[in-house]
């Protein structure tokens, strides 16, 4: 056999094995589309991968994988894979479908998070967005994508607004908190001029610059004065309780500062009765104690205000992240889309969503963009 008979042989046997290659990848699509469109998601991966294997430069399995993880909810999973097919395809139909599945990804996310955290829904509403206005750069004409962008957009606005209603509230709330950290400050100062009063008066008695008469006259004195600043400190336990919203679960830093205040006020209590008693001694510790405790408090809460301030920076972005996105406005689209286009849109993901909320049952989606057709 001569050399260029050998050459021919061979690029023969390679070209069987890489038709056998991709016979097999396109039968493995075939199984994979087959389990798709029977809800078994799961087994079509395994078909997919099959064929990955087989012809790892093909993306149509990849593009379906991600099919399989979105209708599995794995949003995760894809979203890395729309985000590969979308960049490695040179098929600019098939890079359109996976940018309108990941705008799908991100509004589905989004929608499911503006109940819990409307910072990360805001975030992921405004990327879908992003990809539908990719995909009508692509097919100006699709007219899912714009409608979906309409959609988002109102949910967007909708979040904003609870946004600025939580912020408008926090700052009401910061403001009700400098003032208390104002009035705990003065209830501190009082009760350490008291201390000081009470150890005072027991230094001149010991030196007996004052009558046993006059020590308890003074010390009668400074038991009324601890008195009053002790409902005065449980008036202000009352008034943090109140200020807390009642929608939601206190912070542990205002259930720790009133708690300070109710220690404060039961030592206060302590060293008005040992006072009346003329037991100066007791009564100055109590007093002392009854200023920890006060002094803890301030603390707590003021670092309550400061959680709260950082809050609201993080928060101030919000409307100049929404007037970035209303600039990029879009032409009405008219035509019908091309037959291959998804037909999931944003309102029913948003209905799925709101299904899912009132029956507490899996989220049955409408479809997303098909599998690839057999190839």
């Amino acid at each position: 056999m001569n050399a260029e008979k050998a050459k021919v042989i061979l690029l023969f046997c390679l070209l069987t094995v890489q038709t056998a290659l991709a016979d097999s990848a396109k039968t493995s699509v075939q199984k994979g589309n087959k389990l798709y469109n029977q809800g078994n998601f799961n087994d079509a991966l395994k078909q997919y991968d099959q064929a990955l294997i087989d012809q790892p430069q093909i993306l149509e399995p990849k593009f379906n994988k991600a099919n399989c993880y979105y209708r599995l909810d794995d949003l995760g999973q894809a979203i890395d894979l729309y985000n590969e097919v979308a960049a490695e395809s040179k098929n600019m139909e098939l890079v359109a479908a996976a940018k309108y599945n990941l705008g799908n990804c991100f509004f589905q996310r989004g929608s499911k998070q503006k109940d819990s955290d409307l910072q990360k829904a805001l975030e992921d509403l405004q990327t879908s967005i992003v990809k539908w206005r990719q995909v009508l750069d692509i097919e100006p004409e699709n007219e899912n994508a714009a409608k979906n962008i309409e959609v988002a957009r109102l949910l967007i606005k909708d979040i904003i607004d609870q946004i600025n209603k939580q912020q408008k509230q926090q700052q009401q709330q910061a403001q009700k908190q400098k003032e208390m950290q104002e009035k705990l400050k003065k209830l501190l100062e009082r009760q350490k001029a008291l201390s000081q009063q009470t150890e005072q008066t027991k230094e001149q008695a010991d030196k007996e610059q004052l009558s046993r008469q006059q020590a308890s006259d003074n010390y009668n004195k400074q038991a009324q004065e601890q008195s009053q600043l002790k409902s005065e400190t449980q008036q202000t336990s009352q008034q943090m309780q109140q200020q807390q919203d009642p929608d939601n679960s206190p912070s542990p830093q205002m259930q720790e500062a009133a708690e300070e205040l109710e220690k404060a006020a039961k030592t206060q209590e302590q060293a008005e009765k040992q006072l009346k008693e003329s037991e100066a001694t007791a009564a100055k510790k109590s007093q002392d104690k009854a200023a920890e405790h006060l002094e803890n408090a301030l603390k707590k809460l003021s670092g309550e205000n400061d959680q709260s301030q950082q809050q609201q920076q993080q928060q101030q972005q919000q409307e100049q992240e929404q007037n970035q996105s209303e600039q990029q406005e879009q032409q009405d689209r008219q035509e019908q889309q091309q037959a291959s286009a998804p037909d999931t849109t944003a309102q029913e993901i948003l209905d799925n969503e709101q299904r899912q909320k009132e029956q507490r049952q899996m989220l049955q989606r409408a479809p997303n963009q098909n599998v690839e057709k057999d190839w």
